[in-house]
């Protein structure tokens, strides 16, 4: 275990979800609210977010909002339609991903859950929290494994389960062309505070740019592939894509 973390702990109650996105490739389809709350089969992507948080036993969301804000807050409320306590982190300035769960995460002092709301992968965050207390790190990424990891942050994971480098959105390889998977950040991750304790509070920074691949240089970031549902709702294709999976039962509402 990490020097000061007691060997048995409870699993966090807190999940931070990032809805602050302006979903810009979403422009054309959803110019006059943010990207979390895209429509899709009739509810916003941000219902789907918070009810699987529910469904894996959370208890409070802290949602993290900047652009139109308070269609969020209308929408999410105080949470209670989904058995949750949310609450809100309002950035006044973009501050990224990284310095947004830093803002939101100020007065916790305990380990949280953190995703991203334009994405859905419905991991088992029982077991991503177990995976993190075993190795004892400072964070932990769930791993989605792809055929082209160009698109998002690819990882080489050690059969310790610590991450031994994190590379954000690399070049395409060519690998993918001859049908060699790999491993990507799957948006969900487990997050000790100290993990975010060198970005200052008001600071832009990006987790997945300037935490992660830090964390990995210190064997300070852990991972763990899980085979569930993802869904990222970042393009008009993608977006309509979820909703297809969501009436015609793939994925579960």
């Amino acid at each position: 275990m990490t020097a000061g973390f007691p060997a048995q702990r409870d699993v966090p109650s807190v999940a931070l979800v990032l809805a602050g996105g302006l979903g810009t490739r979403l422009r054309a389809v959803l110019a006059d609210r943010p990207k979390s709350l895209a429509p899709a089969a009739g509810k916003p992507f941000l219902h789907y977010v918070l009810d699987y948080l529910h469904q894996q036993g959370l208890r409070r969301v802290i949602l993290c909002v900047g652009y139109l804000a308070g269609q969020v807050r209308d929408f999410a409320r105080d949470g209670q339609d989904w058995g949750l306590e949310v609450t809100y982190s309002l950035e006044q300035t973009a501050l990224g991903t990284g310095g947004a769960l830093r803002q939101a995460s100020a007065g916790l002092s305990e380990p949280f859950f953190a995703l991203n709301g334009d994405t859905l992968f419905s991991v088992d965050l029982h077991a991503l929290w177990e995976q993190h207390a075993r190795v004892g790190s400072l964070a932990t990424v769930a791993l989605l494994r792809v055929a082209d990891g160009s698109a998002r942050g690819c990882v080489r994971l050690a059969e310790d389960g610590h991450i031994l480098a994190f590379d954000e959105k690399p070049a395409k390889v060519e690998t993918s062309r001859r049908g060699v998977s790999t491993l990507v950040n799957g948006g969900v991750y487990v997050l000790e505070p100290p993990a975010l304790a060198e970005i200052q509070p008001g600071q832009a920074a990006s987790i997945e740019r300037d935490v992660f691949p830090r964390l990995a240089s210190r064997r300070q970031l852990a991972g763990q592939e899980q085979s569930a549902y993802f869904a990222d709702i970042g393009t008009p294709e993608s977006l309509a894509a979820f909703e297809r999976d969501v009436l015609d039962g793939l994925f579960r509402r």
